[in-house]
């Protein structure tokens, strides 16, 4: 049986990187399944605010200032179409914060819908992203792994990340015109990455939703009629090229099962348990388990970081018994293992994982 834990935060802290040399370095010394994601494209809006491309007409200026410790980002963005600004404010990289902290938007590039047509210009055009570095991973990995290429949905890391999430949720139900032409944009922005990416040679991908979770807010209902259609897309042009689609998703999803099956998804991630989801592993078998391999679950705080050696290999042996047998099963993690969480117990959730996998 598979055993393909999320690992990133917790590599961070151990060996002080979180890169490919590390991720082999620790398959080494722990026996596991290598996932290694790469992210193929990013977003000027993009909440870490990455570097920005060239755009055509438009002009960027980046101003950078400290406040109580915390560095703030301003950015303008000058279009034919107006102005576009926002702020971001990164805390000190300490362990007050963790060793990973998140930033946080203070101001957000879209202000109403008036500001569309300017936001139209700061979408890259993918075809002249240079994915190289994806297949030098493939080719580094070789037999010892698969390597994916990250794709967001339209709202994840994209118009989540240039208007408030919360105040998106209410435009879904007072404005719908301007929620619909904010998704659509970012959603077509989504298909020409996955069409650039599969001209390519990519195959396999990761479909990062989770700003799209029942964890967020949305609803089963909204998701069937809006969200459903876009992934069901995004699946059959990777499945028209021969390729998978690992979806992820760290917050509840019970209710979205027979959803998610019906677009055709072939790995679903992470099926995180109570408290934190909503995952009875068991039932998820039963309900798509013949039609979706089923991936995760082990819950990083309360089983992995804070429970015993006994506490994880139990939840292990659990999780292998109800979904390994017949196949369609990766043992995993709700999300990456966090920092913080002891060795003994990093290594009991492998030994378990060793013990039982071979048994199912």
């Amino acid at each position: 049986m598979p055993c393909s834990p999320r690992l990133w935060a917790w590599l961070l802290e151990y060996y002080g990187q979180a890169g490919l040399a590390e991720y082999l370095r620790a398959q080494e010394e722990f026996d596991f399944d290598l996932h290694y994601v790469c992210a193929l494209f990013s977003s000027p809006g993009e909440l870490g605010c990455p570097p920005v491309p060239a755009l055509p007409g438009v002009t960027y200026r980046r101003e950078q200032r400290t406040e109580d410790g915390f560095t703030v980002v301003r950015r303008v963005f000058r279009t034919p179409a107006g102005e576009l600004t926002d702020e971001t404010r990164f805390p000190p990289r300490d362990r007050r914060y963790g060793i990973g902290p998140n930033p946080r938007r203070t101001e957000y590039l879209i202000k109403s819908p008036n500001d569309l047509p300017a936001l139209g210009y700061l979408l890259p055009d993918p075809s002249h992203a240079d994915l190289s570095f994806y297949f030098t991973a493939e080719r580094r990995v070789g037999e010892r792994g698969l390597v994916l290429g990250e794709i967001n949905s339209p709202l994840t890391h994209r118009a989540g990340d240039v208007y408030p999430l919360r105040e998106l949720m209410v435009a879904s139900l007072t404005d719908r015109a301007f929620f619909d032409e904010l998704l659509g944009l970012y959603h077509r922005a989504m298909m020409a990455e996955v069409r650039h990416a599969l001209r390519a040679g990519v195959r396999h991908f990761v479909a990062n939703w989770y700003y799209n979770s029942l964890s967020a807010g949305w609803s089963p209902r909204f998701w069937e009629e809006c969200f459903a259609p876009q992934l069901a897309e995004m699946v059959a042009a990777i499945h028209a090229a021969g390729g998978t689609v690992n979806f992820y998703d760290d917050g509840k999803c019970m209710p979205l099962l027979e959803i998610l099956a019906e677009c055709s998804i072939d790995v679903l991630q992470t099926l995180t348990p109570p408290p934190v989801g909503d995952v009875n592993l068991a039932e998820a078998k039963r309900r798509i388990g013949d039609r979706v391999c089923l991936m995760g679950h082990i819950d990083l705080l309360w089983v992995i970081q804070r429970g015993t050696p006994a506490q994880i290999e139990e939840a292990v042996r659990q999780a292998i018994e109800v979904a390994a047998p017949g196949g369609g099963f990766i043992l995993g993690t709700s999300d990456s293992i966090r920092d913080g969480t002891p060795l003994e117990n990093v290594r009991a959730y492998f030994a378990a994982a060793h013990k039982y996998g071979v048994q199912a």
